[in-house]
């Protein structure tokens, strides 16, 4: 009978494209509702009713960070209409009277504390800081639409325009600069005394789907190449050079620049760049299964969304995979979840969820005041000290199975910093799985047969409720579907081991909870008897 440790559950994450028997033992072949931190597997963040049940159908949410108390929310709907959300109800701020269009993407940007909201087939809007309402964006060319809004320096951005009713895919306008409190004054590109112009990519062969600054420069993606767009002055302005031509972005609001970096949700994969060389960040471990399970009918609905907190990126898409929830939505029911710190991937359930912001509506304890210990808040010092915490927000649209639509902060069960309820409708189980562990790597011959009978594990939670199950499983052959036993209850508040038999050469285990909560699950040790077999 042999004893072997396993450290450091939380170290490795998720990986579904390798073969489960050549993964080191602390790596999970499936995963969701659970983050990797630490070297700790923890619960993942639940669902907290920000708003009351929402009357309208959502389409886009955009926070506007305040230097004082909470942030604005807004929130637009698939017509268009724009609503203000203050203390979890709406009020309308602008009335487009558009037909509902659920493919047009909407975007949002702020220059020069002016608000700007856009879709894709009519005039942008705008607020200045002084105004209840938002209107109709003034001295914005006439007959012309443009695909997104953006802001880079003190321009306002263009990115793919209709002029008069001739498509221009791939160009850039640019306003002349903008000054605080104001809208551009023009967009006159004839007129040589101003700024303003634009900037046809003839090179680039797919329509300009978004953009973002990066540092001093601005970065212009389409479905497959990104260039570089940067101020140069003079009577140029603007300089334009092609970066990538085997890269874009699959959708509006798919970039997210952190810590000087940009990270991109591609047609087929996820890449960082920092504007001069791109990598990607889940080839050999999850692209496959992200890809060949996203809906590629539903990529219109794909988005980015940054859970600074927790330094995490969610890569949100829809999927009819076997571990999908709300798979008959319309909506993104799937986040790739991006730890950036550790460079570890998990994944969340999300109800039917058709956009995201980050934004503070409600914090109610401090670092200076929180009763807690920073172990057991979790993320970093700085980002607990502010009593003015920005947490992400989702726009959830009613469907299957997702009774009404609302707005939903995301945070921590027993450690987070919302005061709002928890959506127990919507905040789904975790759930962890690893198969074909062989043990080679732990000295163990793979002709051997593995006999489990007992497991000690190293799990804590400051719940009152400590209950978890345990499934064990057992295969002979490298590819074979485990042979799963009964479920075995483990209560970490008194018990300190699972009791089980289950015997063949690729052993496998599942673990889930009947009551959420959160927890630390470190490691385990494994009692086991190695035999021969005819």
């Amino acid at each position: 009978m042999t004893n072997l440790p396993i450290r450091g559950l939380g170290s490795v994450g998720v990986i579904t494209d390798i073969d489960p028997y050549s993964l080191p033992v602390n790596a999970y072949t499936r995963a969701k509702n659970v983050r990797f931190n630490e070297a700790k597997v923890t619960r993942a963040p639940i669902y907290r009713s920000i708003s009351g049940n929402l009357s309208i159908t959502p389409k886009f949410i955009y926070g506007i960070d305040a230097l004082t108390g909470f942030d604005t929310v807004i929130v637009v709907d698939d017509t268009f209409d724009i609503y203000e959300m203050s203390n979890g109800v709406l009020s309308q701020k602008f009335n487009s009277s558009l037909s509902a269009s659920p493919i047009t993407p909407v975007t949002a940007t702020i220059l020069a504390d002016v608000q700007y909201i856009n879709r894709s087939n009519t005039v942008p809007v705008h607020r200045v800081p002084s105004a209840t309402n938002f209107t109709a964006l003034t001295n914005w060319p006439s007959g012309v639409t443009t695909t997104a809004m953006r802001s880079y320096g003190d321009f306002l951005l263009a990115l793919g325009t209709v002029e008069s009713g001739t498509d221009f895919p791939n160009r850039v306008r640019f306003s002349d600069p903008v000054l605080a409190n104001q809208v551009p004054s023009t967009w006159d590109a004839s007129d040589l005394t101003n700024s303003a112009g634009f900037n046809d990519l003839v090179q680039m062969k797919t329509p300009i789907v978004d953009g973002a600054t990066l540092g001093s420069n601005f970065l212009v993606y389409s479905q497959d190449q990104v260039w570089m767009m940067e101020f140069v002055g003079g009577a140029f302005i603007f300089n334009f050079r092609k970066l990538f031509d085997d890269a874009g972005v699959i959708n509006q609001n798919c970039i997210q620049e952190v810590e000087g970096k940009h990270y991109v949700f591609d047609r087929d994969d996820i890449y960082v760049t920092d504007g001069n060389t791109r990598q990607s960040i889940c080839d050999g471990r999850i692209r496959e299964y992200i890809f060949n399970g996203l809906d590629n009918s539903k990529t219109e609905q794909c988005f980015v969304l940054h859970n600074s907190l927790l330094e995490e990126l969610y890569f949100c898409y829809h999927t009819g995979d076997d571990m999908a929830v709300y798979a008959e939505g319309d909506a993104c029911n799937r986040a790739a979840v991006y730890n950036y710190k550790e460079d570890i991937w998990s994944f969340y359930d999300l109800p039917n969820v058709v956009a995201g912001a980050q934004a503070n509506v409600n914090s109610v304890s401090t670092y200076a005041d929180a009763t807690t210990t920073y172990d057991n808040i979790g993320g970093s010092y700085h980002t607990q000290e502010s009593p003015y915490q920005r947490h992400p927000l989702v726009l959830a649209k009613a469907g299957d199975g997702v009774a009404n639509s609302k707005v939903y902060g995301i945070d921590l069960i027993e450690k987070g910093s919302l005061s709002q309820s928890i959506d127990t409708d919507v905040s789904k189980p975790f759930f962890l799985e690893r198969v074909g562990l062989d043990l080679d790597d732990q000295g163990i011959p793979l002709t051997g047969y593995k006999i489990i009978s007992k497991i000690t594990p190293q799990i804590s939670t400051d719940s009152s409720e400590g209950s978890f199950v345990f499934t064990f499983g057992a295969a002979d052959l490298p590819h074979a579907t485990p042979n799963y036993g009964s479920d075995v209850s483990f209560d970490a508040l008194y018990n300190y081991k699972v009791d089980t038999r289950m015997a063949g050469r690729y052993l496998s285990y599942k673990m889930t909870a009947g009551v959420d909560k959160d927890f630390n699950f470190t490691g385990m040790d494994v009692e086991i008897t190695v035999t021969g077999r005819r």
